[in-house]
């Protein structure tokens, strides 16, 4: 089937649902293709939702089946490690029954937040504007 997407206000497509990722789909992108009375989001069409749910299954390992004991658990720790995914794909994770783990998650790059840059920033400003004044006299 050949979808059409809305992407940044223009039409793009026709492509195939092998093509979703590519052309950049998002759950929140209207998508529309022949059959379909209106252009819908693309959570909410059954074939491309199914088409995620079948990548995110196949990229990220499932969680062993938890005990009755640990059922409780089990669904606030999947909840916590959800709401660490961008809001796009949350609920595109829930809708799949995909089981997380701390492993299948982006770990945050260490060096992003370095305190080195900011501190070279604040003294180059400072001897500008210590040049700037001693020039000006």
């Amino acid at each position: 089937m050949k979808y059409f997407a809305m992407i940044d206000g223009r039409q793009v497509g026709p492509f195939e649902l092998d093509d979703v990722v590519r052309e950049g789909i998002r759950p929140d992108t209207y998508v529309w293709c022949k059959g379909m009375a209106d252009w819908e989001q693309a959570q909410d069409v059954p074939d491309i939702c199914r088409y995620f749910r079948q990548r995110l299954s196949g990229s990220l390992p499932s969680l062993r089946k938890p005990s009755a004991g640990t059922l409780s658990d089990s669904i606030m720790e999947q909840e916590e490690l959800i709401r660490q995914l961008p809001p796009s794909l949350q609920g595109f994770v829930r809708r799949s029954g995909v089981k997380l783990t701390k492993d299948s998650l982006p770990q945050p790059d260490r060096h992003r937040y370095s305190r080195t840059l900011p501190v070279i920033l604040y003294i180059i400003c400072l001897l500008l504007i210590l040049l700037g004044f001693l020039i000006s006299r």
